[in-house]
């Protein structure tokens, strides 16, 4: 669903009651006038320049949000001081004058910090979920801070050079070659200048510290900078220190003026459509990219008018995406990919809206024209049409994502950034109220005006061939003549390919009584057996807010085994993948995609190291669709070739060299593979030689026993309420005896030291793996020792591997709490030739902090954190769900979960000590199973 930005909706009551009391907006009629800020805002400008905006707000109740803002970013930059701006962001989160550990002594409050830098302005964030008087303080302390107290120290500047170097670096190679290849040639004729990224790597290569610290004493004064909270406070007393900080804040002598950096922001579009190509060596398949340029009416909105074409160009882009989706939901479409908004329209700060409409094309150069004209027909009948069914459903998605009163404080101090940088408007909840009817005053003549101006691709539109010989690409002339062609044939009536389902229809005797046995424990885990002996564990806890009211999650797990028969051990495994794509004997792959989408649920068939995998989650009120849509999946596979072909088509582009890479998701299974041999595996030649025959046949075969299957169900519920809904589903699923073959293993062989390279296709940098598995007795003591010890590893490694590095990782984790085995591991990505030494330089941070340890202060701090996180993660859920992997994982160990849960507040608060953790740290990051991971181009 597209989703207007929320602050399309505001206005003014006085310049809304000018055109309210007639029957369809004109356009005329639509004011040009700024509109007021929300008058119940605290807004103020100190004598220095400097501005605030406070407002109240108790939603969420308790949290708060504090922003500093400087209308300083990239486009101020002078040419010698390529990516100081981000540079300067990066120094100012960690090093201000204060305070010496700024990240560390936030993260132990509790308190949330971000910062982001755009073409014209940086952003500071801090987000406190259970604000207090000393924690406001704090947070106005580090807003000063950021506003004038940021140290550049030159002893300091290696640890930002490594981490913006390593920002820099893509995590996906070739999209992102892509992305700037097709991004350039985008915004060649619109003034808008694109970034020269080999430009900022060798501005950060070298940096001039004298230029840093001239673009800090430049830019970071007073008047280009703003507070901004929003949440529970005391509105005077915030003011009045926010008054007696901030004015203390003095400009330079002399000022230098943004208008160069605002002028650099402007963009033009001329009319005139572009015609290029390019070489893509690893996707080598010939198509077509076709970008429509056009206004984007949704990042500018100061006046009415503004707000009135906002709205108008969402409608038109909900319907729109309606029905490319709609149109996608068949196994070979006209194109392959189509948006409205080509990476979120970000290549010119989102001031240009950028379509998407890709096209195959078959390596024959008679078919390229006819290609062409299919998918412009294509697009002429979505864009055709429209009825007052379509936008009636396009205002009700509108409506629904409108905030009519009382945003929350994250979306107000949006608003209130905005208001700042670019003067949008940001106004009252009663504006609020009236602007809703806006929306209804649209006509369908009206939306399907701009629908067509919109769909014009013989204007302000770019085509970019790729891997297409230059004879073979067709003359501009004939390109517009197959467009003219297209448009002047009389267009079809849309419909979708695929009909709509609304329920998933029941396949199960909802009225037996199957046979249980219910046990329940002190930690709320209610675990019912069934007479098939299929297990459900459910644990119901608060949601953390009210998206996530009557939420339900399922996961559902199987050992996998292995009876000596590879070919028939990997088909398993593909079977039960082929599930989610196959679709039933009553729906398609695409109606269930859609049903699942619309109703807000996720099915999902996969594996892990060790299991079968059914993963799912939905609100409460569509339970039956939810398991009634299992039992068709299992049961009643649909026997269509296309859906097979479809299905062999997405698997075999895992294999590909242009698979995306981000990350280090990508190189995981070749680690896994070394690991446990008997891993899934299996390649392109596998998935050709499977037949839809053997397909099935293996489908049934393997859906025909659950024995072993335990279902985890967590989330808002009551317990024995869910139990007598879910019970006919469950009871009822096939067990056919015992399942032959050993368990997989996960990690069988990680007590091996070993150095291992792995080599990819598409990546242009290296990425290390580095593990240190170690036998550790699991007492509960030692796993909460662990976690401590997990900490301060995480804390210096990252430290040092910042250097190098934007985003490493470093911590602990169980491998195996049964056969009590742990490890350490540290993972970073590298320019090419430099990994070595962040390996010997992680190294020698192992053992200062072997040597080192920790100190009281540390560990106290660290301990009350640790005591509030667990707490809050054991009683309630939100994007984060403790319940469900730490019950899997404690079934599969064989390990006593309850006690667990019980003990752990007690011995964390009372029974752990500083020689603990310190003896847990020289004792337990050993380097004798050393495991070293290295990941490099082919």
């Amino acid at each position: 669903m597209m989703v207007i930005n929320r602050q399309l909706i505001y206005t003014t009551s006085f310049i809304l009651s000018t055109f309210f009391s007639y029957g369809q907006v004109s356009q005329t009629k639509l004011s040009d006038r700024p509109i007021t800020l929300d008058s119940t805002v605290r807004f103020g400008k100190l004598d220095n320049g400097f501005t605030y905006y406070l407002k109240n707000n108790d939603d969420p109740q308790g949290e708060v949000i504090m922003k500093m803002i400087v209308k300083a970013g990239r486009f101020h930059e002078d040419e010698d001081q390529s990516e100081y701006a981000h540079l300067l962001e990066h120094v100012a989160v960690r090093d201000v004058e204060k305070y010496s550990d700024l990240i560390t002594m936030l993260t132990l409050q509790g308190i949330d910090h971000r910062a982001h830098t755009s073409r014209l302005s940086t952003s500071y964030y801090l987000f406190i979920p259970n604000s207090s008087k000393e924690k406001l303080q704090l947070g106005l302390n580090v807003l000063e801070q950021w506003a004038g107290g940021i140290r550049i120290d030159s002893s300091h500047l290696d640890m930002h050079q490594g981490s913006i170097l390593g920002e820099l670096r893509p995590t996906d190679a070739y999209s992102n070659w892509l992305y700037n290849k097709e991004g350039d040639i985008i915004l060649r004729n619109t003034s808008f200048p694109s970034k020269d990224i080999n430009e900022s790597i060798e501005a950060v290569k070298n940096i001039n510290i004298k230029r840093l610290k001239d673009f800090y004493h430049d830019w970071y004064r007073p008047d280009l900078q703003a507070a901004i909270v929003v949440g529970s406070f005391n509105l005077d007393s915030l003011e009045n220190i926010i008054q007696n900080k901030f004015s203390k804040l003095t400009k330079p002598s002399e000022i230098r003026n943004p208008s160069q950096a605002i002028k650099k922001f402007e963009y033009q579009l001329t009319g005139e459509n572009q015609y290029e190509s390019i070489n893509d060596t690893l996707n080598t398949n010939w198509r077509l990219d076709i970008f429509s340029k056009r206004t984007n009416y949704e990042f500018r909105f100061r006046s009415v008018k503004d707000i009135y074409f906002g709205i108008l160009q969402n409608l038109y882009e909900s319907i729109i995406t309606k029905r490319k989706t709609e149109y996608e939901r068949q196994y070979e479409p006209s194109f392959s990919r189509y948006s409205t908004r080509y990476y979120t329209n970000g290549l010119a700060s989102s001031q240009i809206s950028i379509g998407l409409m890709s096209v195959e094309l078959d390596q024959k150069s008679a078919s390229i024209e006819d290609k062409i004209f299919e998918a412009v027909k294509a697009d002429v009948i979505m864009h055709s049409n429209f009825t007052q069914q379509d936008l009636q459903e396009a205002k009700d998605r509108l409506k629904s994502t409108m905030v009519i009163s009382s945003p929350s404080s994250k979306e107000l101090s949006r608003e209130y950034e905005n208001h700042f940088v670019y003067q949008n408007a940001a106004p009252s909840d009663s504006v609020r109220k009236k602007l809703a009817n806006l929306v209804e005053k649209i006509s369908l003549s009206e939306l399907q005006k701009f629908a067509n101006e919109r769909r014009n691709l013989l204007e302000n539109t770019d085509f970019i061939f790729i891997n297409v010989p230059k004879i073979y690409i067709p003359k501009d002339y004939k390109i517009e003549k197959v467009i003219k062609k297209a448009y002047d044939i009389p267009i079809a009536k849309y419909r979708s390919p695929s009909k709509k389902i609304y329920s998933i229809k029941s396949v199960v005797d909802k009225n037996i009584i199957p046979k249980m046995n219910i046990v329940k424990n002190s930690v709320n885990v209610t675990t019912v057996t069934f007479g098939n002996n299929i297990k459900v564990l459910l644990k119901p806890t608060k949601p953390q807010s009210l998206n996530f009211k009557n939420r339900i999650e399922v996961l559902g797990f199987q050992p996998i085994r292995f009876n000596g028969n590879s070919e028939l051990y990997n088909k398993n495994l593909l079977a039960h993948n082929y599930s989610s794509i196959a679709g039933t004997d009553w729906h398609t792959h695409f109606q269930i995609e859609e049903f699942l989408r619309d109703h807000n649920m996720q099915m999902n068939f996969g594996t892990d190291q060790e299991n079968f995998l059914i993963e799912g989650n939905f609100e409460r009120k569509n339970i039956h669709n939810f398991f009634n849509l299992f039992i068709q999946y299992i049961k009643s596979p649909n026997n269509d070739v296309h859906a097979f072909k479809y299905w062999k088509k997405t698997m075999k582009e895992r294999f590909s060299p242009y698979q995306i890479k981000g990350g280090t998701g990508f190189f995981k299974d070749k680690i896994e593979k070394i690991w446990n041999p008997k891993h899934l595996s299996f390649d392109e030649k596998t998935i050709n030689e499977l037949s839809q025959k053997d397909m099935l046949h293996t489908f049934k075969q393997h859906f025909s026993n659950f024995d072993e299957y335990t279902f985890i169900v967590t989330g808002d519920f009551q317990s024995l309420e869910l139990i007598e809904e879910i019970a006919p589903y469950l009871s009822g699923l096939p067990v056919s005896g015992g399942r032959e073959g050993e368990k997989i293993k996960k990690w069988s062989k990680r007590l091996e030291r070993r150095s291992d390279t792995l080599r990819y296709k598409g990546i242009d940098q290296s990425f290390s793996e580095i593990y240190f598995p170690v036998k550790i007795d699991p007492t509960i003591k030692n796993q909460i020792i662990l976690d401590l010890v997990n900490n301060a590893f995480h804390e210096r490694l990252v430290k040092v591997l910042r250097l190098d590095c934007y985003a490493p990782g470093a911590g602990g984790q169980w491998i195996k709490l049964n056969d009590s085995l742990y490890t350490f591991q540290i993972n970073f990505s590298s320019t090419l030739g430099n990994e070595g030494s962040m390996f010997a330089n992680s190294m020698k941070e192992i053992e200062k902090l072997k040597t080192i340890g920790v100190d009281d202060d540390w560990l106290a701090s660290h301990i009350k954190y640790a005591s509030i996180r667990f707490s809050s993660r054991i009683n309630s859920f939100g994007y984060f769900n403790f319940w469900p992997q730490f019950l899997k994982s404690r079934l599969e160990d064989r390990s006593d979960y309850e006690e667990y849960i019980l003990e752990y507040p007690g011995i964390i608060e009372n029974f752990i000590s500083l020689k603990d953790v310190n003896d847990a740290i020289d004792n337990y990051i050993v380097k004798d199973n050393l495991q070293n991971f290295l990941v490099l181009p082919e």
